[in-house]
């Protein structure tokens, strides 16, 4: 489709609108950015929205891969069921029993609390004391007591280690809020590790602080973090060598935190993914004892009763995880695959964003009213939306996806609903107080039809109201401007009627235009009609006045006049008309200046009484005019009946002729 090109003022225009399109797309890109890198409003709720989401499908496709060397003992609705072990919590017996069964194990981890000891079997106590610290490798869990009543009852454990001399960029915890176990298991443990982690404002758990600062000024793991360091040989030193540096490194594997010390999990699938074998079946024997040889062996809860739920990314499993499995996935993130980075704080994607969403903008504006668009939504498709999945993939990194996807959405959404239909805007604005609904509704559909500054053959029409000077002496103002209008009204209708262009109103004067949009062929005959139309409707028009004593019937003059001419916009900046310029609008105006002379209504050119059929409209030769400014004279035609002086009423002309 040819655009509504070609004349300097709509260009100019034009250049204006799309200056002023990239200069908002690349401000909206500019405020995206800064609102989610500014600290005070990183959190609000349209970026984690955005975020997480796409985290979460991004999980939600990615192949399970199960570690193979990590397996879960899950205390599950058949091990506490009375016909096995029964109602949990089980005595310290079965817990000794359970960790005989896993020897063998390259590290061992109880999510289980054993906050206190068991004062109706305190031999059961002591036997599973001797069983931890005959294992060695045995991982118990601490956490933050809500209120202190096992804390306050004895004396604390020491635990942790002690910070080195340089700051640490870790999460802080209150040690005198961590419950660990009772002194004598935890002196027999081979390490402690806090089992409390935060989930996102969503409550889904996508991170860990894998260890933590406390306010005595010493340096706690987490639980998964004291079973990876166990199954390594891992010293505290060699894990917080790398957090000045903004990693925490195990294995020789670099696992990247945040700045506020929390590391990404990187979950090897949804529930179930890590082998996972009952209790009551490794406490009855029917589990060989080589399946736990040389693995990360975690017990924890799973039955639905004992509530340790933590939801993980996998929206197609509603969520459900429990706490065993996230800590078995944080151990093999730490040992394995190590964690995503999360690069949601960088300033290289920061900028990427932003020449993502000035580079939207831009083709959005400038390319073509249908073409920008659709290049911009193909960046924003083939760039912008995937950006985040090719990250994670490849690149391992979690990106600020909502700052690059909003960046990029934001200026092609503000920019489709202004640029896709904008010809037809322009063109309905400009002409839908000067056209027909049909002729509007064409021009719309085909925009091109509005050529600028080109030459076409088209038929002008003149209307001029007869002693109008006269008239608006002798009439009150407000009586004439009112009469004037009734009758500009009629006159407009009639054209319209016709499929007229309504090219200006001169006072009392009429122009219209045929043709004028190159979509009529038959413009001669129409104009014809639209002439017959206004003499009937003026001669209803008089006949209402006579009735009135505040209005004066009056006659007008009309001409028609087929020729080529100059179509286009003319005008200044700030307003413009289209219109036609030319020899062929003079001549029009100056036959119907001779309808004076020749005491008649209506006059047409030869150019235009030729292109009429005589079936319908009888016409005379008048004679031949000079008109100023040509050289050779024109002949003119009248109306027959009007020419010769017939009584006909002119509602018979306009029947006869076959108007309808």
């Amino acid at each position: 489709m040819r655009r509504l090109a070609g004349d300097p003022t709509l260009s100019r225009r034009r250049e204006q609108i799309r200056r002023r399109g990239i200069q908002t797309a690349a401000l909206i890109a500019i405020a995206v950015v800064a609102l989610r890198y500014l600290p005070e409003t990183s959190r609000f709720f349209v970026f984690p929205l955005v975020e997480n989401f796409a985290y979460d499908l991004a999980y939600e496709y990615a192949p399970a891969e199960p570690p193979e060397d990590v397996v879960i003992v899950a205390i599950d609705d058949i091990s506490v069921l009375p016909a096995h072990q029964g109602r949990f919590p089980w005595s310290r017996r079965t817990h000794a029993e359970l960790l005989g069964r896993l020897a063998g194990a390259r590290a061992l981890a109880f999510d289980v609390i054993f906050a206190e000891p068991d004062p109706n079997d305190p031999e059961g106590d002591r036997l599973f004391v001797d069983a931890v610290a005959d294992a060695g490798n045995v991982v118990l869990a601490a956490y933050r007591a809500v209120k202190m009543e096992y804390s306050s009852s004895r004396e604390p454990v020491a635990w942790g280690w002690a910070a080195p001399g340089a700051p640490l960029p870790l999460g802080g915890i209150q040690v005198e809020g961590l419950v660990t176990p009772f002194p004598e298991l935890a002196a027999a443990a081979a390490a402690i590790g806090y089992v409390d982690i935060a989930p996102d404002a969503d409550g889904v758990y996508r991170r860990v602080e894998p260890l933590r600062r406390a306010s005595d000024d010493r340096v706690y793991p987490h639980i998964s973090t004291a079973t990876a360091m166990v199954a390594t040989g891992a010293s505290p030193e060699q894990v917080m060598s790398g957090i000045p540096e903004g990693y925490i490194d195990v294995a020789g594997l670099h696992c990247p935190l945040d700045p506020e010390g929390a590391m990404l999990i990187d979950y090897s699938g949804p529930t179930e993914t890590i082998d996972r074998v009952g209790a009551w079946e490794v406490l009855e024997g029917l589990v060989d004892a080589s399946r736990f040889r040389d693995r990360i062996v975690f017990v924890g809860a799973t039955a639905a009763g004992l509530y340790d739920m933590r939801a993980a990314p996998y929206r197609s499993t509603g969520r459900e995880f429990f706490g065993v499995e996230t800590n078995a996935n944080i151990v093999n993130s730490l040992l394995h695959t190590g964690a995503r980075t999360d690069a949601t704080g960088s300033l290289a994607w920061a900028l990427f964003a932003l020449i993502l969403g000035f580079a939207v903008g831009w083709v959005a504006w400038s390319g073509g009213e249908t073409l920008g668009p659709l290049l911009g939504a193909l960046i924003l498709v083939a760039i912008a939306l995937p950006s985040f999945f090719l990250a994670f993939s490849f690149l391992r990194s979690v990106i600020p996806y909502g700052a690059i996807l909003l960046a990029s959405a934001i200026p092609l959404l503000v920019a489709i609903p202004q640029r896709l239909g904008r010809d037809k805007r322009m063109v309905r604005q400009q002409f839908s107080a000067y056209v027909s609904p049909d002729v509007l509704r064409q021009l719309t559909d085909e925009p091109e039809l509005v050529a600028q500054g080109v030459k076409r053959n088209v038929t002008l029409l003149f209307a001029d109201v007869r002693g109008s000077t006269t008239l608006s002496e002798r009439i009150a103002p407000e009586v004439w401007v009112a009469q004037l209008n009734e009758y500009l009204t009629a006159m407009s209708l009639a054209i319209f009627e016709h499929d007229g262009y309504l090219d200006k109103f001169m006072g009392d004067g009429i122009m219209a235009i045929w043709n004028a949009f190159g979509n009529q062929p038959d413009h001669a005959e129409l104009a014809m009609r639209a002439a017959l139309d206004m003499l009937r409707r003026l001669e209803i028009l008089n006949r209402y006045w006579e009735g009135r004593e505040d209005r004066t019937p009056f006659r007008i003059g009309i001409a028609i006049h087929s020729g080529e001419a100059v179509i286009g916009n003319v005008g200044s900046d700030e307003r413009m008309q289209y219109t036609a310029i030319g020899d062929s609008v003079n001549t029009a105006s100056r036959i119907e200046g001779m309808t004076k002379e020749h005491g008649l209504q209506f006059l047409a050119s030869e150019t235009a009484a030729v292109a009429v059929a005589p079936e319908l409209v009888e016409l005379v030769e008048v004679g031949e005019a000079q008109v100023r400014g040509r050289a050779q004279p024109i002949r003119v035609f009248a109306l027959a009946d009007e020419y010769r002086g017939a009584a006909a009423p002119m509602e018979d002309t306009v029947a006869a002729a076959g108007d309808t």
